[in-house]
C-alpha cells in the first residue's frame, strides 16, 4: 500500500476519550489543542450543532464528534463517565469501535483511543476498565492509558513522615502496582501509558506532559501515513514535528 503522505486523503484525526466521570478528560483535550474554550460539537451529519444544546450532554454523546476551534482537524469522541460494572456502557463503546471500523473514508475512521484512568486508592480499576483491556476489540486500534490527577494520588497517600520526593516516589509505586501492571497482564493492554498532573493549574509543566502524550501515540501508529498527519496536525511542539519529519 503506497503510505507516502497525501492531504487530500487524512484530513482529520479522530480520537475516542474514554474514562471516568470528573477525570479532567475535557481539561486534557484543552491542553492539547492549547485553548480555553468550550468544544464545537456536531451532529451525526457533521452539521454544527447550535451553541444553545447543553455542552455537556452533547459532549458525553459517544456519536457526536466534537473539536476545538484552535485545532479543528483533531476530532474527539467522549463516552459518558464509566461506571462500575456497567455492561451497557461497555458494548456502547464497542459498537461504537466496530462501526467506525467499518467505514471506508479514512477520515471517518477511529485512529486512536486516549483511556482516562483517575487513580483511586480504594477503587483501582473498575469492571469497565478490566472488561475494556481483557475483550477484543474491532480495528486494532492504538489505547494509550493516560493517568490523571497524578497530584491527585499523592495527596490521598501523602505521609508526613517523609518528604515530597519520598511521597511521589510511594505515588509512582502505587499506580505502577495497581494500575499499569495489571493493565499489562490483560489480553489487550495498552500500546503505552503517561501520566497527568497539575492540569489545571497555568503554570505547571502541562506542556511537558502533553508533548509526552503525543509522542506515544505517534509512536503507536503503524501507518506511516496516519502518524505524519497526527504529528503535523499538533501545534504545540514544533521540536516533535522537526523531529519526525527528518525520520
Amino acid at each position: 500500500m503506497d503510505q507516502r503522505f497525501k492531504p487530500d486523503l487524512y484530513e482529520s484525526f479522530r480520537i475516542l476519550v474514554i474514562g471516568r466521570a470528573n477525570a479532567g478528560k475535557t481539561t486534557l483535550l484543552k491542553r492539547v489543542c492549547n485553548t480555553t474554550e468550550d468544544p464545537c460539537i456536531y451532529d451525526d451529519n457533521g452539521n454544527l450543532v447550535s451553541p444553545l444544546l447543553n455542552c455537556q450532554r452533547g459532549v458525553h454523546d459517544i456519536n457526536r464528534a466534537f473539536s476545538f476551534r484552535s485545532n479543528p482537524r483533531f476530532i474527539f469522541h467522549d463516552s459518558a463517565g464509566v461506571e462500575a460494572g456497567d455492561e451497557s456502557q461497555l458494548k456502547e463503546v464497542q459498537d461504537f469501535i466496530a462501526e467506525r471500523s467499518k467505514s471506508t473514508r479514512i477520515n471517518d475512521q477511529l485512529h486512536a483511543i486516549w483511556f482516562c484512568l483517575k487513580p483511586d486508592t480504594s477503587r483501582p480499576l473498575l469492571e469497565f476498565e478490566k472488561n475494556f483491556f481483557n475483550k477484543e476489540r474491532a480495528g486494532k486500534i492504538p489505547v494509550i492509558a493516560i493517568i490523571m490527577m497524578f497530584d491527585d494520588l499523592i495527596t490521598q497517600i501523602y505521609d508526613e513522615d517523609f518528604d515530597d520526593a519520598k511521597n511521589r516516589h510511594e505515588a509512582e509505586k502505587e499506580v505502577q502496582d495497581k494500575f499499569i501492571n495489571p493493565l499489562h497482564g490483560y489480553s489487550y493492554p495498552p500500546k503505552a501509558c503517561t501520566f497527568m498532573e497539575d492540569l489545571h493549574d497555568d503554570n505547571s509543566n502541562h506542556q511537558n506532559q502533553v508533548k509526552d502524550l503525543i509522542e506515544k501515540t505517534a509512536e503507536s501508529l503503524d501507518d506511516i501515513a496516519l502518524k505524519m498527519l497526527f504529528i503535523s496536525i499538533q501545534q504545540n511542539n514544533l521540536e516533535l514535528c522537526i523531529k519526525y519529519a527528518l525520520k
